[in-house]
């Protein structure tokens, strides 16, 4: 019996559905009807043409446009990059850190120190990270080449010369 009852169910909202849908499609009828028929009473294309070149003086046919031209907007600027201002750090190849070494074993913390110690200026934190990047460029290069010795891992590590 429910399944009776489910299906009715089923079938009047289908029909309320297509009934809707049939409302709405004879409206749309209805509103092109109505469109069709002010067309008509407007006239023909031939005849407006010829309405409109009767009421336009003969002479130069102006072609306007609507709009701006082509390229007429401000140009709105785009922030770019930053300048990087000229870095206050002094050239630091050569011997700059081969002679922060000595004999003594010195931790990278030991050695970043020590170079920016020799800094005619108090470094700030930008000039100190890229004094720490070429510190250990410049140490990695000298333990490669053989210049300088390491012990130790990690934090722990000390370099001297060899």
């Amino acid at each position: 019996m429910s399944n009776i009852s489910s299906a009715k169910s089923s079938l009047r909202a289908e029909l309320e559905h297509v009934q809707s849908g049939l409302a709405y499609y004879q409206s749309r009828v209805e509103a092109l009807n109505s469109a069709i028929h002010q067309l008509d009473e407007i006239g023909d294309e031939d005849m407006l043409d010829l309405e409109i070149a009767e009421e336009i003086p003969s002479g130069k046919v102006s072609t306007g446009r609507r709009g701006r031209r082509p390229g007429a907007a401000k140009k709105v600027t785009k922030p770019g990059r930053q300048a990087r201002g000229a870095s206050r750090l002094p050239a630091t190849g050569g011997d700059f850190f081969p002679n922060l070494l000595t004999g003594q074993k010195q931790t990278m913390s030991a050695l970043l120190h020590a170079a920016a110690a020799q800094m005619p200026f108090k470094a700030t934190p930008e000039e100190l990270t890229q004094l720490r990047s070429r510190l250990v460029a410049a140490i990695s290069g000298m333990l490669k080449s053989g210049a300088i010795s390491d012990q130790g891992k990690g934090r722990e590590r000390v370099y001297f010369k060899a």
